[in-house]
């Protein structure tokens, strides 16, 4: 991989920015500078990491895409999208060496939002479209595939070499996302990216006081920023082909034994990612942000394997952390009109966010802690190289605390967690991160581990003030607000969510409107929890549409018999939830009629013991009752 030698590797710090022309006038200032500085970037960043730590639970970046031309008619209020990386950490125009790059760097991308020819151009970024992409007939294809001669093509980007088997739209789609994962990953993590020393270098003369970004690349035209070799990437048509594929053992060799069960790999010994066309992109930016680590950091040739890491957790966390990655409205997919219509401005246009409330793997660990009451893993009970992890007994659980644990870091609002985080990251693929004073902020009063728990516990918790900054996603697949902060009103502002497949609402007052709302159109809900919630009977048309319904819990709520008729609809449930119900001995002829039907609890329920045995009778295999109230 090519490298930029950085020309000014041993540079003093002063030299950064405006300063005086010669060398010796250069080292005074640097003193003075230097002195200056110190104790006033202690207060700047103390306030900075206050502002930081109760504004945002998400970091926004920015995205490829052309700036609109036109903005909208009206101005509604400006949406709160997270911080950018850099704010996140406290860095600002009077930072210093990389953290200065780093600033100049969002200063790029921030020109490119408002439409500034020279950044786009700068970046190698077209002017009238998001990336360069082109599509060829494959010829010869790697070993580890031994596809034949016209039978894929091979789609090239900037930054990727995609060889497809899919067709054309969705290997461009493709293209387009992960050259989308590949730009917002270098904002997020620049420190370990290898491309930071040619920003240093292009960007080392530039004057903020003196004029905009965009003006000083206008002026030196012949600056642009070097790229280095592109990543690979296998497209497979489907499921089918990608399980094959994966599990031949050219590919396969050194894998996980469960490979061929996943639904992404990235290939260490390969260099090479592997996927098919999915509903969203979570497995495509998990692997993706994998083979950046390993192939775009600034890492030497003969670091230790990622593999071999005691922190390992943090190697799948923060893959499991950029599956968050949520691109926002771009000018390809969204007109004017319907700008208007959901209210979003111009500055949202081209952005995306990771990290949230609202992330899909958080809802399952919010149940996990709130509900189900399992304890959070410390990082101490996490650790371990790669293969004694594959050896764990409970493999799903390890990846979704590992996966939590990243969010906090990243997400809580603490600067001094998410500079150690880095540090983490770039002592794992070995890159020299001194050169950026933001990493080493350090909290001498930092809190004990002992009250980590506690403290995940309430980064977990979601209020009614948090819903209406950062309102759930049109697109949510699942929602778990179970045991949360969330009042009527919090409910309220929950829009409809159509693709919705797990919808848990237990122990708040959701009702009977806010359930219709939110299921409106949905016909893929999987798994409805409702227990102890202000639901009434009025509620059974709207989970009667549910025929894909596997898991229902309306347990102590007060739906009754005429309810649980309506659940003939449902013939797919196969655990009911209904203690402490008012219902009675005529919803069993309902219950037997359920099938598939494998769990039932109908403790604390008018349901007679001459009901239960018939229930037994008509289905022998049944758990009745598992609760075991006493």
């Amino acid at each position: 991989m090519r490298k930029i030698v950085r020309t000014l590797q041993e540079r003093l710090p002063g030299l950064r920015g405006r300063m005086p022309r010669s060398v010796g006038q250069r080292i005074l200032a640097d003193i003075v500078w230097g002195r200056l500085c110190s104790g006033l970037l202690v207060v700047v960043g103390s306030l900075c990491w206050i502002m930081i730590a109760s504004a945002t639970d998400r970091t926004s970046c920015f995205l490829p895409v052309p700036s609109l031309v036109d903005s909208v008619d009206e101005e509604p209020a400006e949406e709160t999208l997270g911080a950018l990386p850099t704010e996140a950490l406290g860095i600002t125009a009077t930072s210093l060496a990389g953290d200065l790059d780093w600033w100049r760097y969002m200063q790029v991308w921030k020109s490119v939002a408002t439409g500034e020819q020279a950044s786009r151009r700068w970046l190698g970024l077209p002017l009238e479209e998001e990336t360069l992409i082109s599509v060829r007939r494959g010829r010869s294809s790697p070993r580890f595939l031994r596809w034949k001669s016209g039978s894929f093509v091979v789609v090239q980007t900037p930054h990727f070499e995609i060889l497809s088997r899919c067709d054309d739209a969705t290997s461009r789609r493709a293209a387009r996302d992960v050259e989308r994962l590949y730009w917002v990953w270098t904002q997020m993590y620049f420190p370990l990216w290898s491309g930071r020393d040619s920003v240093g270098v292009s960007l080392g003369e530039w004057e903020p006081d003196v004029s905009g970004v965009a003006e000083f690349l206008d002026r030196n035209s012949g600056s642009s920023l070097t790229s280095s070799a592109r990543h690979r990437i296998v497209l497979l048509p489907d499921a089918d082909a990608y399980r094959q594929t994966v599990a031949s053992p050219s590919v396969a060799a050194g894998a996980a034994v469960s490979i061929a069960q996943s639904e992404g790999f990235y290939s260490d010994v390969l260099r090479t990612s592997f996927f098919y066309p999915q509903g969203d992109s979570a497995s495509l930016a998990h692997e993706v942000t994998h083979q950046l680590f390993e192939e775009a950091t600034d890492r030497p040739r003969r670091a230790k394997a990622s593999s071999q890491t005691d922190d390992f957790w943090l190697v799948e966390g923060i893959a499991g952390h950029f599956e968050s990655f949520h691109a926002m409205a771009d000018q390809a997919s969204v007109d004017q009109a319907s700008l208007r219509r959901a209210s979003l401005r111009r500055a949202s246009v081209g952005r995306a966010s990771v990290g949230g409330w609202d992330s899909a793997r958080l809802q399952y660990a919010r149940y996990q802690a709130l509900i189900a009451r399992q304890p959070i893993a410390t990082i101490a009970d996490l650790r371990g190289k790669r293969d004694a992890v594959q050896r764990h007994g409970s493999l799903a659980a390890w990846y979704s605390q590992s996966i939590l644990r990243v969010h906090f870091e990243m997400d809580s609002g603490s600067v001094v967690r998410r500079a150690e985080l880095m540090r983490r990251l770039a002592a794992i693929y070995s890159v020299n991160v001194k050169d950026f004073a933001s990493l080493e902020k350090r909290s001498p009063d930092q809190e004990s581990e002992a009250s980590e728990p506690d403290r995940v516990d309430r980064f977990l918790m979601v209020n009614d003030e948090m819903i209406a900054r950062y309102p759930v996603r049109a697109n949510a697949t699942v929602l778990c607000l179970a045991g949360c902060e969330v009042s009527q009103k919090g409910w309220s502002a929950v829009g409809r969510l159509p693709h919705l497949t797990w919808l848990d609402g237990s122990r708040t007052p959701i009702g009977d409107t806010d359930v219709e709302r939110i299921l409106d159109g949905a016909v893929g809900v999987e798994q409805l929890s409702l227990e102890a919630t202000g639901i009434s009977p009025g509620v059974g048309q709207v989970i009667a549409a549910q025929a894909n319904l596997r898991e229902l819990d309306l347990s102590w709520t007060q739906v009754d018999d005429a309810l649980i008729g309506r659940l003939s609809a449902c013939p797919k449930i196969e655990t009911l939830w209904l203690t402490g119900c008012p219902i009675t001995d005529q919803s069993i002829e309902t219950l037997e009629g359920l099938s598939r039907l494998k769990t039932i609890d109908l403790q604390r329920t008018e349901v007679t013991s001459q009901g239960r045995q018939r229930l037994r009778e008509a289905n022998p295999g049944l758990v009745l009752d598992p609760l075991q109230l006493q």
